[in-house]
């Protein structure tokens, strides 16, 4: 799989990010669809997958109240917020979130979000 061939990416919640993120090519992955300004949209822990592809700094993130702590701790600018856009990233905090997560991931794909 190649980060060209996508137009968006989603990174789950739950235990899977954890998962994921342990994994070098699909960190890769996100990597290069970050780098590429492809629409990165991140749920609940999602946002553990963005730590260690080390994309993050420099946009506002939200995400499970317990990875909240880490992203800060790692310097990314915490809002505690149903969901938050940031150029090319909506990142969310929990399943009651989704409405507003899925609303917003969807304006993003439609104004094709080209990144920075």
């Amino acid at each position: 799989m190649k980060a060209d061939q996508f137009d968006a990416v989603l990174i789950p919640g739950g235990v899977s990010p954890d998962k994921l993120r342990a994994n070098a090519q699909v960190v890769e992955f996100v990597q290069r669809a970050f780098d590429m300004g492809r629409p990165i949209f991140a749920i609940c822990h999602g946002p553990q997958l963005l730590l260690t592809a080390d994309r993050y700094r420099g946009y506002k993130i939200t995400a499970w109240q317990t990875v909240q702590g880490d992203l800060a701790k790692a310097g990314a600018t915490v809002v505690d917020r149903e969901v938050v856009v940031d150029h090319n990233v909506a990142t969310s905090r929990k399943p009651d979130d989704i409405p507003a997560f899925i609303e917003k991931s969807l304006q993003l794909m439609k104004s094709g979000a080209a990144g920075r």
